[in-house]
């Protein structure tokens, strides 16, 4: 048999013995001599811990045919998130429910596919998380990939937050590394010259401006056991126009690329803020920073390198499209719709604002 094989060569290059061997597996010597020689195989609960003792795929060991189909793996995960990109979720959920099916020992196929259905059944206020539950439970049982791994358990906590089921969830987060332990930061004073340290030293500079700007974003509406808020309205204020002037003084150019994003939202809570507080020309101009902010985020081109010095020559790439629309659409219907913006309707700027925003929407980007 070629698993009996596959045991015997895997076994001698790593140096174990079967006695050893025997010993990692609860077996005796002899199930492992008759496994070797082809006259048994291996139960199937015993295949994860060889995978793990041996360093490879359960594809590897058990013979299959790696290279072909690692190929046809890797077609379905890139038209698998072309999918996404496209806010098609039901599509892609589909097309890798039909991958799993195909390659049903595949993690990263199992990974996807519930990290797309926790993306399409959050989206549809749907609470069974049941097959996401089971598909990574499987994947953690039995996957050695330590960043398939990480990817279940974040895929994982999410499915336990939509679920309302905080106390797992909180146990997952226990069991993920903490930020200092990550590879960017183990290399942040490691990293040498060269073309491919320092695009990877760009990549971890615009993680953390997008981090440090959403991170002020979320405190700024903290709130504590009590439900009260830990800032004033005048405090979160000041907060809001810290994102906003750490993007534009990291960003002189107006490259902001997806960061557009916190700038749009920091800009719009702060232009209601002002709007409850009667101060009608300050709502102006935050509402107006926001649509600039709004529509760079959803027409920009997804291939264009930062031109600011902080990431210059760097891309972000492209977002995610939301069905529920792009961030110049949700801002278009809250200014259109909202009660609160009732006051801003009789005043010129309001076409003005509306008009760009709807080419925003009209000229929005994929990616």
């Amino acid at each position: 048999m070629i698993v009996g094989y596959n045991i015997k060569k895997l076994r001698i290059q790593k140096g174990i013995t079967q006695e050893r061997l025997a010993e990692c597996l609860g077996v005796t010597s002899r199930a492992v001599s008759q496994w070797e020689c082809g006259r048994t195989s291996p139960d199937i609960s015993q295949l994860p811990i060889l995978c793990h003792v041996f360093g490879v795929s359960s594809d590897s060991l058990l013979g299959i045919d790696v290279e072909k189909n690692e190929e046809k793996i890797e077609k379905y995960l890139i038209e698998a998130n072309d999918l996404g990109n496209c806010g098609k979720r039901a599509e892609r959920t589909a097309l890798l429910r039909e991958a799993n099916i195909k390659f049903p020992r595949n993690y990263k196929i199992m990974q996807k596919l519930a990290e797309s259905l926790v993306c399409e059944y959050s989206r549809k206020g749907i609470k069974d998380y049941g097959e996401v539950f089971t598909l990574c439970k499987k994947i953690l049982d039995e996957c050695t990939d330590s960043n398939i791994r990480y990817e279940t358990i974040e895929t994982l906590s999410e499915a336990y937050d939509y679920a309302g089921k905080k106390d797992e969830m909180m146990k997952l987060a226990e069991e993920m590394p903490r930020s200092h332990f990550s590879y960017e930061n183990f290399m942040l004073y490691r990293w040498r010259n060269g073309d491919k340290a320092f695009l990877e030293r760009q990549g971890y500079i615009s993680y953390l401006i997008n981090q440090l700007i959403a991170v002020i974003g979320c405190a700024a509406g903290h709130r504590r056991d009590d439900g009260s808020a830990v800032y004033s309205s005048e405090e979160r204020i000041k907060l809001q126009k810290l994102q906003v002037d750490l993007l534009e003084t990291l960003f002189p150019d107006k490259d902001y690329q997806y960061m557009a994003q916190e700038g749009e939202i920091a800009c719009s809570f702060t232009a209601v803020a002002f709007i409850r507080n009667n101060d009608v020309e300050g709502a102006w101009r935050w509402l107006e920073k926001a649509v600039d902010f709004a529509v760079h985020m959803d027409t920009y081109d997804f291939n264009a390198a930062h031109t600011s010095p902080v990431l210059k020559g760097y891309s972000d790439g492209g977002w995610i499209a939301e069905e529920e629309g792009n961030r110049s659409q949700v801002l278009l219907k809250w200014l259109t719709s909202d009660k609160e913006t009732e006051i801003l309707r009789s005043d010129a700027r309001y076409e003005m604002l509306t008009a760009k925003l709807e080419e925003g929407v009209k000229h929005t980007k994929r990616g």
